[in-house]
């Protein structure tokens, strides 16, 4: 359903804009290209505005009104005013300038209205705590389907990137076409928070966000998950997983209990002997979904990755999904360049012994943060932002769905 925003603006306030380039009263609207003035529309990217004329004022001439105002102008009325609807966002789009001439019966005058796209909002992900630890000395893949990610403008997919992590020299991480890889050092356990962002495809990015991965030891009997891409079923179909996972030849006796996380663009149900029934309820060119393994201590984590027949993403199905980039990462635009520098120690004899000689007890120093700056195109749609704010995404929602399938919540 569109949105529709009214906007009401008075005849003679507006008529003081008329010089394009003149600079906008304080606090007045700007469209997308930057003008700042009453008479200043920003088309938004979904749903509509009205602009109303002022009361007492009507639009006298509509068909000149639709045609100086294609195609953004969608319908006129000489009361209601003129409803403008973009086609979609373009960043080399250029103004719009419609005339319309208005009339209180008495007197007329001509406003000349600046139409402009407004770009679609940024993505959005969540701070969080991923649910499921990395191994030490092992490898983590979180798929893009586990991060929450909501895009308004990412009907084709999107960019994944890694800014940087802390604390520094603990692990490698970095981004793939599917996938957050993350691999800690063996020395290696406890939190690590690792700084990503997602990318629309008009390359507006989200704010940078805070994805803490926690990492333990794993036992020798942990089991193996794999990461695997898959034909997307048109209709659904079931996925046993139990093929998916591999215990070591000799481990001990141990049930293993598997959970599944959530899909993009269809459903996901787990049932206790691990086998996954997925059903699309959108036609996606590629869809994801993580499954987890709980075995004695060990919990681990897999995904598989389904890709739809001629889709032309290059990642091929069946397969195993690639732990590094089947593309070059590009470089991440640099933070500011004060923020790489580890801070100094604001009194320098705060380290020194009693006489002064900086033999005294050495003070622990914040790590910095490993700056990684590598972003990948993922042909991953995520979500858009749903229209109820409460309902649940993120790297929670498929604990929170599974709880709900069993009726435990």
């Amino acid at each position: 359903m569109r949105a529709r925003i009214a906007v009401v603006l008075g005849a003679f306030a507006a008529a003081a804009f008329l010089v394009l380039g003149g600079a906008g009263a304080p606090g007045a609207p700007a469209n997308a290209a930057g003008y700042a003035g009453p008479n200043a529309i920003a088309v938004p990217y979904t749903g509509e505005k009205v602009v109303k004329p002022a009361e007492g004022w009507s639009l006298r001439d509509c068909p000149a009104v639709l045609a100086a105002g294609a195609p953004l102008v969608a319908a006129c009325d000489p009361a209601e005013g003129f409803t403008v609807v973009s086609p979609g966002y373009d960043p080399e789009f250029e103004d719009v300038v419609v005339p319309v001439a208005m009339s209180n019966g008495r007197s007329s005058t001509t406003i000349d209205y600046v139409l402009g796209l407004e770009p679609p909002a940024a993505p959005e992900l969540p701070t969080a705590t991923y649910p499921f630890p990395a191994p030490a000395g092992g490898v983590l893949l979180i798929p893009i389907s586990d991060l929450g990610v909501q895009c308004t403008a990412c009907a084709d997919g999107g960019g994944l990137e890694v800014t940087s992590f802390a604390p520094e020299g603990v692990a490698t991480v970095l981004p793939t076409e599917t996938h957050l890889v993350v691999r800690p050092k063996p020395s290696f356990e406890g939190p690590l928070e690792i700084t990503i962002r997602f990318g629309d495809g008009y390359d507006g990015w989200s704010q940078p966000t805070a994805l803490t991965v926690p990492v333990s030891r794993q036992g020798g009997d942990a089991p193996l998950a794999q990461h695997v891409q898959r034909p997307l079923p048109a209709k659904g179909g079931e996925i046993d997983l139990r093929e998916l996972i591999h215990v070591p030849a000799g481990a001990a006796e141990a049930e293993s209990h598997v959970l599944c996380g959530g899909a993009i663009h269809g459903t996901v149900v787990c049932d206790a002997a691990g086998v996954a029934t997925y059903r699309p309820f959108e036609r996606a060119a590629v869809d994801q979904f993580s499954f987890h393994v709980a075995r004695g201590g060990d919990l681990v984590t897999g995904s598989v990755t389904l890709v739809a027949d001629g889709a032309d993403v290059h990642l091929p199905a069946p397969g195993l999904a690639p732990a590094e980039p089947r593309t070059t990462p590009r470089p991440a635009p640099s933070p500011d360049p004060d923020a790489r520098e580890s801070e100094e120690p604001a009194d320098a004899s705060a380290s020194a012994g009693p006489d002064g000689s900086g033999e005294g007890e050495p003070e622990e120093e914040e790590q910095p943060q490993e700056y990684v700056l590598l972003r990948v195109a993922t042909a991953i749609a995520p979500p858009a932002p749903p229209e109820d704010r409460g309902a649940q995404t993120g790297v929670f929602a498929p604990l929170v769905e599974l709880l709900d399938r069993v009726g435990a919540r």
